[in-house]
């Protein structure tokens, strides 16, 4: 084996098929950093899915909006923004209901992708507990905003799955299955 391994790398070496010169240098400077996509095109994206999109709220190198989706609302968070471009944004929704379990939000968790969500127990005793649907997407440059139109179809098919899942009243329908 090892002879072999040898044979090879000398032909490797000496075959003229496997020299090739080191490519040149770029002649061009190499593109400043990708800023993400502009506020007003992820906007726009959201407006043309059919949903109502609020004014942005700035918050430090974020921007938050809020979107009404018929009976639906949400925030798509836009971080790491600069000159009102930003490379990534996360859906985030916001459950209350007598299945919002931690059993429950776990095998709902189980049973899907792209979508996680997590339990927030209740703030006050006696309160009821929250399914938080979160959904990260990062932004690549050269797509445009068309980019967006998979995950908003993905978000709004699982957020609205999760919202019936934990709002359902107990006997009404039956949880996931595990």
């Amino acid at each position: 084996m090892r002879t072999l391994a040898l044979v090879v790398g000398l032909l490797a070496l000496t075959s003229p098929a496997f020299a090739q010169t080191a490519p040149s240098p770029p002649t061009e400077a190499a593109p400043s950093r990708w800023n993400g996509l502009p506020v007003a095109e992820v906007m726009a994206r959201l407006t043309a899915a059919g949903l109502t999109v609020g004014t942005p709220q700035p918050d430090g190198d974020r921007l938050y909006l809020r979107v009404e989706d018929g009976p639906l609302r949400w925030v798509l968070t836009l971080f790491s923004c600069t000159d009102g471009q930003c490379p990534d944004v996360q859906f985030t929704a916001v459950f209350s209901g007598t299945n919002a379990t931690p059993d429950i939000v776990s095998r709902w968790n189980g049973a899907r992708r792209f979508v996680k969500a997590f339990y927030a127990a209740p703030e006050t005793e006696g309160g009821e507990g929250q399914a938080v649907a979160q959904y990260d997407v990062l932004l690549v440059p050269g797509v445009g905003a068309a980019q967006l139109d998979d995950p908003i179809q993905v978000w709004r098919s699982l957020a609205v799955d999760l919202g019936r899942t934990v709002t359902t009243p107990a006997g009404a329908a039956t949880p996931p299955a595990p």
